[in-house]
């Protein structure tokens, strides 16, 4: 590997935003289940506004990729970090729900900037024929880091959750620190000018991949496991949510689910791990295609089995171990296919239209559960999603790709 040693303190760094985005997400997520039971709506309201800056923000981070070293752009963001950790230990000992949200913003924002710079990181930093491998190393790290993080969530009373900040602004810290360590390699594109305006770059940027045949779909693919995955961890959560008549669908405590729902990530590590290694250069149409099959499978069976903690854990850990075969050959394609001076750009349009589709689907929940779409209800819907991606990625992308190919064309 080229630089072997900075894709190290890349993994670490981005290992530690991990865990600190999922352990703050899935509290702010378990504080809403318990404040506003199942007839509330302030997990979708966390999930949307988690999900706004990308909207906003995420061509701009895009262009920032490209104009400045990702090395800088990612240094800058853990800095941010540390605040907004600190910003939620005062949120929580506030009491206020509001003010919790609003720091979901803002940690949001941070984690707009930062996605471009670190996945557009990877090429730079990796041969070619490196890149898938190293993007499931690096998947399965941050599946370690759900693991840990979304596990960690909801052991501790509300009047607690303050400290929860000051380790989380410690951890940050400390990435920070690693990230200083990275090989500073110069900016991509030094002269590139940065526009805020993010609904015409979606269009544009979307218009521009069509040029690269296989990039739209892979943006398109990858939005739509963004938008199944967001909308899989409101379903998960609602089995906890207490009804009308004072029982839950699943009676287990709020940690005890937690650790199931972190677990599944082992399942996303198999997948990612074993999806990057059987990748050799190249990107066959049937991995993508089988990895969509697969999750929509897992997706139907836990919509229509008896709802038992078990048998739901086990159909969607199914689920998710097919996500790494749909997962990292898109992103591989997404990484590889535009020229290097506008890879950020690309991971920039990527980003806004993943998290659009999520703000679509968090805000989509409230009126399906007005429906009487419960969670098993809302699986099976995502099922079809996943059925509907499988068939687009069938028609769309090239039988194979070699990826040397097409870095050499660019």
């Amino acid at each position: 590997m080229k630089h072997a040693r900075s894709f190290r303190q890349l993994v670490l760094t981005q290992f530690l935003t991990v865990f600190n985005d999922n352990l703050f997400k899935q509290t702010v997520l378990l504080l809403a289940i318990a404040l506003q039971g199942e007839g509330g709506h302030g997990q979708s309201m966390a999930q949307a506004l988690f999900s706004l800056p990308f909207i906003a923000f995420a061509v701009v981070a895009g262009d920032c990729a490209d104009r400045f070293p990702k090395r800088d752009v990612i240094l800058w963001c853990k800095w941010m970090e540390v605040v907004v950790m600190l910003l939620a230990a005062v949120a929580f000992v506030s009491g206020n729900f509001g003010v919790v949200l609003g720091v979901v913003f803002l940690m949001g924002t941070q984690s707009a900037f930062l996605g471009p710079a670190k996945y557009g990181s990877l090429p730079e930093l990796t041969d070619v024929g490196e890149l898938p491998r190293a993007n499931g190393l690096f998947q399965a790290t941050v599946l370690l880091g759900i693991l840990l993080g979304t596990g960690a969530a909801g052991h501790l009373g509300k009047e607690s959750l303050w400290q929860l900040g000051v380790f989380m602004a410690s951890l940050a810290l400390i990435g920070s620190f690693v990230a200083k360590r990275m090989k500073r390699i110069p900016a991509a594109s030094p002269q590139k000018k940065i526009h805020f305006d993010p609904f015409k770059r979606l269009v544009t940027g979307l218009t521009d991949a069509r040029a690269y045949p296989g990039l739209l779909p892979a943006l398109l693919g990858h939005a739509v496991f963004w938008f199944c995955g967001s909308l899989m961890l409101l379903a998960w959560n609602e089995f906890l949510a207490v009804q009308a008549d004072g029982t839950s669908t699943i009676a287990t405590s709020a940690g005890t689910w937690s650790l199931g729902l972190a677990c599944l990530s082992l399942f996303m590590a198999a997948g990612a791990v074993v999806a990057g290694l059987g990748l050799r250069g190249a990107i066959p149409r049937w991995m993508p295609v089988l990895g969509a099959l697969g999750m929509g499978s897992g997706f139907l069976a836990a919509g229509l089995v008896n709802p038992d903690p078990w048998t739901i854990f086990l159909c969607i850990g199914g689920a998710s171990f097919f996500s790494g075969f749909y997962l990292i050959p898109l992103r591989s394609l997404m990484q590889t296919l535009p020229p290097h001076a506008s890879i950020g750009a690309v991971l920039g349009t990527g980003q806004m239209l993943d998290f659009l589709l999520i703000f679509l689907g968090a805000l989509g929940r409230p009126s399906l559960q007005s429906l009487g779409v419960g969670p098993q209800e809302l699986l099976i819907l995502l099922a079809i999603v996943l059925g509907i991606a499988g068939i687009m990625l069938h028609r769309s992308l090239p039988q194979i790709i070699d990826l040397s190919a097409a870095k050499n064309a660019n």
